[in-house]
């Protein structure tokens, strides 16, 4: 998986997420015949755990352009902020579209707060593995 961080160039990840997340939520049976059931709410708990991939894939992709220097935080929340309107445009479109998909305020509460939580992980834990991780290599790479 490290490699594969490190192979894809920035913005890649990002627009694969974007992808992802717009057949998932506008396709009108993204699974087909595969849809589970797990429990009441679990579409909930599907929808926080995508936004919150996808707001730290974002954030992912920028520490990637900035390295070796620091990110900012408020550009943190920007992307952050980003996966919460691409959580409202996804939202937006399925009360738009007739495909059998309908809009749920609930799911976008998910999508929000899946946002917030990936900023908040990658904030506080996941930037710095990233660091010592992508560094790491670049120097272990000029030492050889």
């Amino acid at each position: 998986m490290k490699q594969i961080l490190k192979a894809l160039p920035v913005g890649v990840m990002s627009a694969l997420a974007v992808l992802l997340v717009a057949y998932l939520s506008l396709n009108s049976d993204p699974l087909g015949d595969h849809s589970i059931m797990l429990f009441p709410g679990s579409d909930k708990v599907a929808h926080f755990l995508l936004y919150l991939f996808t707001s730290a894939i974002f954030i992912i992709d920028y520490a990637k352009y900035k390295l070796p220097h620091h990110t900012k935080l408020n550009l943190e929340l920007m992307f952050m902020c980003c996966a919460m309107l691409l959580g409202l445009l996804m939202e937006i479109g399925q009360l738009v579209l007739s495909n059998g998909r309908t809009y749920d305020a609930v799911d976008l509460v998910a999508n929000c707060l899946g946002a917030a939580a990936g900023f908040g992980y990658m904030h506080q834990w996941g930037l710095s593995r990233l660091r010592r991780t992508m560094l790491h290599s670049r120097h272990r790479h000029h030492r050889h």
